[in-house]
């Protein structure tokens, strides 16, 4: 059987010793050597063969975009941390199921326009307004008014938030 090594590194010291109690008692985890799996406050998360330990769902996007493979909430049960542990360093990635629905996108509300739904899916093929308006044959006036409105229906600042919800642009297809 292969030989895991875990490091420890969590603010919150009770946390940490839980986890190194738990791992003393699987057989494939080794505690104090150099680590093939690093368990981190999430502040200090980042590459991959990392399991972040998270107060909250807030940082989770943050975290993928640094590489991050494994996510659990300080509050799962301790087994899902052994688990994550396991699962990052076995098969390359775990997340704890209560933050599945922060990584993936929401669907669009169901308030679009049928001309706002086509304003979405050029916006999402990275297309500019000149571009988006000539393919709908409207204004560009006409194309930063349906933009303004999802901007405000999806809750985002800018057209990069608006696709990075949408996840893939295939969700948007009318």
């Amino acid at each position: 059987m292969r030989t895991i090594h875990v490091s420890l590194s969590l603010r919150n010291v009770l946390l940490a010793d839980k986890i190194a109690s738990l791992l003393d008692a699987v057989p494939w985890a080794v505690l104090g050597t150099p680590a093939d799996v690093n368990v981190l406050d999430a502040s200090c998360a980042s590459g991959p063969g990392t399991v972040a330990v998270l107060p909250s769902s807030d940082a989770v996007e943050g975290l993928v975009r640094l590489g991050v493979t494994g996510l659990v909430l300080a509050d799962d049960p301790l087994e899902d941390v052994v688990r994550a542990i396991h699962d990052v360093a076995r098969f390359g990635g775990w997340v704890s199921p209560r933050l599945v629905p922060a990584l993936l996108p929401g669907p669009p509300p169901a308030s679009l326009t049928s001309r706002e739904r086509e304003t979405l899916r050029l916006v999402a093929e990275g297309r500019e307004n000149a571009e988006i308006a000539e393919a709908m044959f409207i204004t560009v006036s006409a194309v930063k008014y349906h933009v303004s409105n999802l901007l405000r229906k999806f809750g985002c600042r800018d057209r990069t938030q608006l696709v990075s919800r949408l996840g893939r642009p295939l969700a948007v297809r009318s």
